[in-house]
């Protein structure tokens, strides 16, 4: 009987030791844990709107911003290996017998979540922490961020020890669960060896750099002088949307423009470049590889591409915006 009161005093104090941090004190430990805490596990990703996709399972290392990903499944895509070293990003085609190589996304995730925060303090978006259920054993606190009048963007479930994600949900604004990733089965070591992020591959996989580095802006007017044709952007966005950042590559001594805009939940980016372009561009496909959708077309001697994962109903609402 001691053994049990005892045991439910533990649990008490835990439930009240995590909800005892607000919010954005719990969105800023995540934060913090994604650019230092080492994790390993098992990870499944699955989107279920516009239509459901077979459900993606990872086998991930990850130390701060440096990480490993093995494909499991589905089965078209085991044997793939992306490794991200905080620099460059490799992404191993065993079946092509390549290896992609491009910038590292973190620098890129890291401003987006220093964005969200920076949104959540000026209100624009609203947060909540409640107790939630254990997720791959772990005890977990749920984050759920709305907009300013209280329609559903996105839950995470925090691992109440080292701060992880160990569950994340993007929402429709009717509360659909569009998106959901979480770990199944899942360890924190107190260390990973280096050579765990070493671009390892077989000798005759061919090496393929998809991007060179980009210059990143904030805003359109910034980036125009270095472009010499006018930078597009639509004459009005998706309810939600809003412009991140603007990035320029030289691409074959010619300018790539990048538009990336968000609703916090999902991506629209828009390429303008008078270089060629094709749906089936490995570049498009390897900046987005999960349900993301492709149109391109030109007008004049400059190319487009919109590509992303919003809703039908946005992409569409975007491209004809830019008609």
């Amino acid at each position: 009987m001691k053994r049990l009161i005892f045991t439910i005093a533990i649990l008490w104090f835990g439930c009240l030791g995590a909800l005892a941090q607000t919010p954005m004190e719990w969105l800023e430990r995540m934060a913090r844990a994604e650019r230092t805490v080492a994790l390993e596990g098992v990870r499944v990703t699955q989107f279920f709107l516009p239509e459901p996709l077979p459900p993606v399972r990872e086998y991930i290392v990850r130390l701060g911003v440096r990480y490993r990903v093995e494909y499991l499944q589905p089965t078209p895509r085991r044997g793939e290996v992306l490794i991200d070293d905080g620099l460059q990003r490799f992404h191993y085609l065993p079946r092509q017998k390549k290896v992609q190589i491009l910038p590292s996304d973190q620098p890129q995730t890291l401003r987006r979540r220093q964005d969200m925060l920076d949104r959540l303090r000026r209100r624009e978006l609203l947060l909540t922490v409640r107790d939630a259920e254990p997720i791959a054993g772990r005890h977990s606190v749920l984050l759920e961020a709305t907009t300013a009048d209280r329609k559903p963007l996105r839950r995470w479930w925090i691992d109440r020890e080292h701060g992880v994600i160990l569950r994340m949900e993007e929402l429709t604004p009717r509360g659909e669960v569009r998106m959901r990733s979480e770990y199944i089965r899942l360890t924190a070591p107190t260390e990973v060896p280096p050579e765990r992020f070493e671009p390892r591959f077989p000798r005759q996989a061919v090496q393929q750099n998809i991007l060179p580095p980009a210059r990143v802006f904030n805003s359109v007017s910034d980036a125009q002088p270095f472009v010499p044709f006018t930078i597009r952007q639509p004459r009005e966005l998706p309810r939600g949307f809003r412009l991140l950042e603007v990035r320029v590559r030289p691409v074959r001594m010619r300018p790539l423009v990048s538009l990336h805009y968000t609703d916090e939940v999902s991506s629209l980016l828009l390429f303008q470049t008078r270089l060629p372009l094709r749906p089936d561009a490995p570049f498009l496909r390897t900046l987005a590889p999960l349900s993301t959708r492709v149109d391109v077309w030109s007008e004049g001697d400059v190319n487009f591409a919109l590509l992303g994962n919003a809703p039908p109903a946005a992409f569409d609402q975007m491209r004809r915006a830019l008609r």
